[in-house]
């Protein structure tokens, strides 16, 4: 098992299928793939309500 940091662009649906480009950060992918997990990141995105950006908001109109 590898772990593989990678940023995903250029979503795209056709159908059903959702796909997208990606961009490597770190690591190296495998030749052919399989079981994979996916963690979104929101602590970069600060319009987000559960972000640390956004509970400095919560508290703020509280």
């Amino acid at each position: 098992m590898a772990n593989i940091v990678l940023e995903l662009r250029e979503p795209r649906l056709a159908g059903r299928d959702l796909s997208y480009a990606v961009k490597v950060l770190e690591g190296q992918p495998p030749a052919s793939g399989g079981p994979a997990s996916l963690f979104i990141d929101i602590i970069g995105m600060p319009l987000t309500p559960i972000s640390f950006a956004g509970a400095s908001r919560r508290m703020w109109r509280r």
